[in-house]
């Protein structure tokens, strides 16, 4: 009896609790007299989107197969990968050093061949060894920035490194020709129409020719919402521990840290410089024979994050530099944050020099332009401009402006716009309406 009598009282209290707590949620009202209305820039751990994959930070940035005059090209990162992993982990039968003449080349790839383009020198030995994970006992000392393939001479596959010489290397791999062949016709499906571009005495024949779009198809500006690279992630990679470090800040928002390692300055929270205190001297850099090491340096904290390939050697501090890229193309920006450039001393880095921001995701609209010049145009305005020695241009390509902009939108962002970019006197510039800016 009591124990029915308990069981009801129960069952009474737990109905009169919920309806007390029913009402509660569909009456509650939240205090927001102490938050934040403000929308601030979202901040991002340093995370690699490229897998820190070494094949891919020393990828050529296109491929071209000419064949009896019909030149094809792509610039797709995926097909790039795999002409790569076809000539990867191969044994070199022999490696010979020739003159550049076409009396030196063989009759099977003169009207039929395979080009694949790289942005700027590097050492053959490195990339045989590091790249394609070959393995030979000859030792190489010249440097390339293109590799014809001649899959139609022999049995084996026949790479020739055109070197800044004028000169060849001529590489027999351990790699079927017909297997190559076959792989060629099922990636052509994909390539566009190209056009080569005589512009001086060294591009005057098809194996040495400029290679660019006819008629470049990118005719979209695309934009993302902006990541902000957090700054403490990096700091303690190249700074060590957080608490032996020291943080000012100045009138014009730059930002200094100091340790017992090095020094970081940060401007504007969108480009950042460490420099090492124990390597003073760099007064005579060999960046090519840090390649590696630069790649290892970057690699080791995730700073690859975005597709970021190696790129350049620039002039004015022998930085190896290494470029956004979008979509397959190279991505510019006027005040470099599109770049990793690290200057190597001695025996470690002597200064890491990179942009801040990294994209997130996409925002849903992208913007129609105007269609970019064909490549005859490009070439025409600027070999009939007084204004330019034509025979300076020692590239051309498409690639992407970056423009950051943090105005009508509720957090900043990067607009990614095609252009044409010319490579004179040894210095990229964007092409404009005929002109070099």
């Amino acid at each position: 009896m009591y124990k029915s009598i308990f069981k009801g009282i129960t069952l009474i209290v737990l109905v009169l609790m919920s309806v007390v707590l029913t009402y509660k949620i569909w009456n509650f009202k939240p205090n927001l007299a102490n938050v934040d209305n403000a929308i601030t820039k979202s901040s991002t751990a340093l995370s690699p989107k490229n897998l820190d994959n070494i094949h891919s930070a020393f990828l050529p940035y296109q491929v071209i197969s000419y064949k009896e005059h019909d030149i094809q090209g792509t610039k797709d990162k995926e097909h790039l990968m795999e002409y790569i992993d076809n000539l990867s982990g191969k044994k070199l039968i022999s490696i010979n050093k020739k003159p550049f003449d076409v009396n030196y080349i063989s009759k099977g790839m003169r009207e039929q061949f395979i080009i694949l383009d790289y942005a700027n020198e590097m050492p053959l030995s490195m990339y045989l060894t590091d790249i394609l994970d070959s393995t030979f006992k000859n030792d190489v000392n010249e440097t390339f920035n293109r590799l014809i393939i001649d899959s139609h001479s022999k049995e084996n596959l026949i790479l020739y490194a055109v070197t800044n010489q004028q000169t060849m290397i001529a590489i027999e791999m351990n790699a079927s020709s017909e297997a190559f062949n076959s792989f060629i016709k099922s990636s052509e499906k994909s390539m566009e129409d190209y056009a080569g571009i005589i512009t001086n005495a060294q591009t005057t024949n098809e194996k040495t020719s400029i290679y660019v779009p006819k008629q470049p198809a990118e005719s979209k500006r695309y934009s993302y919402l902006a990541d902000i690279i957090n700054v403490d992630d990096i700091n303690k990679a190249v700074l060590g521990d957080k608490n032996s470090i020291i943080e000012r800040k100045d009138k014009n928002g730059t930002k200094t840290y100091n340790s017992n390692t090095g020094i970081v300055k940060v401007n504007n929270n969108e480009l950042y410089k460490f420099n090492n205190l124990s390597e003073v001297n760099h007064a005579k850099p060999r960046p090519f024979i840090h390649l590696i090491n630069s790649f290892n340096f970057i690699s080791e904290h995730g700073g690859f994050t975005d597709d970021y390939r190696y790129f350049d050697i620039k002039q004015s501090d022998s930085a190896i530099s290494y470029q956004m890229f979008f979509k397959g193309y190279p991505v510019f920006d006027e005040k470099q944050l599109s770049e990793i450039n690290v200057v190597w001393g001695d025996k470690d880095v002597y200064e890491y020099k990179r942009g801040l921001y990294s994209t997130s995701v996409a925002v849903p609209s992208t913007k129609d332009i105007e269609k970019l010049p064909s490549a005859e145009e490009v070439r025409f305005n600027l070999a009939s401009s007084r204004e330019y020695q034509f025979d300076k241009v020692s590239n051309m390509m498409v690639g992407f402006k970056m423009v950051y902009s943090d105005e009508d939108t509720i957090q900043s962002t990067l607009s990614f716009q095609p252009e044409w970019f010319v490579k004179y006197n040894n210095e990229w510039k964007l092409y404009q309406d005929g002109r070099l800016v």
